[in-house]
């Protein structure tokens, strides 16, 4: 069966962030371990360092994803399980673009799945390509709401040119 390409794709950087989390948690463990003298403590440093950074894993290969927007529909790739989620147009309800300062871009999308509200947060799509990228999702479902977070960001400026002060 032929795929289509897709048009805009993305990822998590869930990998990336639990790797440095891991390091840290491993460095404070040893730090623990090395500064404290007794035997049993020594032990439950190691102990807790280990339980922390598995449920790190855990929790990072269930988030670690890739999104991938196809003509007909969003499919999400979940990179170490397995799985696969399909989203269609129609089911996103909002489209978000978050630019917090000293962290990466990001967009979130909202959707339904059957009674549930959902919603996943990926690396944004690329800030040259943004715009073409938000004329081409509403093509897709015109009903999709769009924000920009901080309000005050640069973005919200570009969409109100295409779109006018009542975008939302």
């Amino acid at each position: 069966m032929k795929t289509n390409m897709p048009k805009y794709s993305s990822t998590t950087n869930s990998v990336s962030q639990g790797i440095l989390a891991c390091i840290i948690l491993l460095v404070f463990g040893f730090g623990v371990f090395s500064a404290v003298e007794n035997i049993i403590y020594k032990i439950i440093a190691i102990a807790l360092t280990f339980i922390l950074v598995g449920l790190l894993i855990y929790y990072v290969k269930a988030r670690a994803f890739s999104i991938l927007f196809e003509d007909n529909q969003v499919i999400v790739e979940y990179s170490f399980n397995g799985k696969t989620k399909y989203i269609n147009y129609s089911d996103i309800t909002e489209l978000k673009y978050i630019k917090a300062s000293k962290s990466p871009t990001l967009n979130e999308i909202k959707f339904n799945d059957g009674d549930k509200n959902l919603s996943l947060n990926f690396l944004s799509i690329e800030y040259s390509n943004y715009i073409e990228f938000v004329k081409w999702i509403k093509s897709k479902n015109e009903n999709i709401e769009l924000t920009v977070f901080p309000s005050d960001n640069y973005m919200n400026h570009k969409l109100q040119e295409i779109y006018g002060f009542k975008y939302r």
